[in-house]
Order: C-alpha cells, then sequence, then structure tokens
C-alpha cells in the first residue's frame, strides 16, 4: 500500500524537528473509513502544539495532559521537537523500569528527558502520504506499527523536518462512524518495529 520512504529503516539525518507557522483551523468531528487521512491530524499550523520540556517531572507532565485532556505532547528544547511523551509512557512499565535503576532512586526524580520516545526513534508519516492516504490506511498503519500516536513530517526549504502534524490512534477511534470496519495489518508499512506503543 505505501511503498514509500514513510516507514523506511533509513536513519533521519536530522536530529531534531522544528514546528510550523500557524494558520486557521478546520476540524472534521466524525470520521469514516474512506475520508482523507487529513481529517484525523492535529495540524500544527492551525492548531497549538502542545509541549512540554525535558527536564519536567513526569508526572507533572501527566497532570498537564488531563488538564490540557491530551494523551501525548512533544517535547521541546530551545524551539526544536527533540522527542514525544505520552501518558502510557509515564503510567506504563517504561517510568517503572526506569524508577529500577540504580541512578533513579525515587518516581520524583524522573524528568520527562528519561523516558521519553526520541526524536530519531519515532514513527513518522511524510506529510505528502497524509495528503493521499485514507482513514483506513492509518488504521492499518496503526496495526501493523503497534504505536498510538504518528508523528506527521515536511521538509522545509532548508531541509529541516518539520512537525507538521499528530496523528492519535485513539482519537481516530473514538471519532469513526464506521464501527463494523477492522483493518488488516499492512506489514509493509512498518518503518520501526522497536516502538514502545501507547495504551488504549
Amino acid at each position: 500500500m505505501f511503498i514509500n520512504n514513510d516507514f523506511s529503516e533509513q536513519q533521519k539525518i536530522q536530529t531534531v524537528g522544528v514546528l510550523p507557522t500557524r494558520r486557521p483551523a478546520e476540524y472534521q468531528q466524525e470520521l469514516k473509513a474512506y475520508d482523507s487521512a487529513m481529517h484525523a491530524m492535529t495540524d500544527f499550523t492551525s492548531k497549538f502544539a502542545i509541549t512540554v520540556a525535558p527536564d519536567r517531572q513526569i508526572d507533572a507532565a501527566l497532570a498537564d495532559m488531563v488538564r490540557l485532556s491530551v494523551r501525548a505532547m512533544l517535547v521541546v528544547r530551545a524551539e526544536s521537537v527533540i522527542g514525544l511523551i505520552t501518558s502510557y509512557d509515564i503510567e506504563g512499565p517504561r517510568a517503572a523500569r526506569f524508577a529500577e535503576r540504580p541512578q533513579a532512586t525515587r518516581r520524583e526524580d524522573i524528568t520527562v528527558g528519561d523516558i521519553m520516545t526520541e526524536w530519531e526513534d519515532l514513527p513518522t508519516l511524510d506529510w505528502r502520504t497524509v495528503q493521499t492516504a485514507r482513514i483506513s490506511d492509518l488504521l492499518e498503519i496503526f496495526a501493523g506499527v503497534g504505536v498510538m500516536h504518528l508523528l506527521v513530517v515536511e521538509s522545509d526549504e532548508r531541509g529541516a523536518e518539520v512537525v507538521r502534524g499528530l496523528i492519535s490512534r485513539s482519537r481516530i477511534e473514538r471519532q469513526l462512524h464506521e464501527t463494523e470496519f477492522w483493518p488488516r495489518i499492512a506489514v509493509d508499512t512498518i518503518r520501526r518495529t522497536n516502538q514502545n506503543g501507547g495504551g488504549p
């Protein structure tokens, strides 16, 4: 289905991403399997990206997510996107495993930067692919990759990777009208299989 560079094994050239310029928002509440994939994306050119600093304590970051009604935040240092943190990262086994390491004796010592998924390991989709894909395609990708969030990236005129948007599997499932649709696993679309997934 997606025979392009979206989920290739090629290493990212850039070590960070950047955020785009914002434009007026468009929003669609109900989704259908044949709708454009763009309808499922939180477009950072029209909506503010929810961000967090890498040195923020994880439970404080989780409280931020609850307050803002989100399950993931971009981790930003000096206006550069360096990773992604999800509520599952904080509440799941990743934080618990880090707390068991000798250098982290208390949960209060664990920061977002300690357990986030770093930029180089984030599963991404190219913006050009999202423009031609459907919701059903996204669900197949999510089923194959086993993650809860996909970053959408595009290159600017300088060659920097711009974080154009974020796609949430749980948001699609909440808004999907055709509940009888169950995607096949699109193994060929997998770029990285070692990414820790998120909770439902």
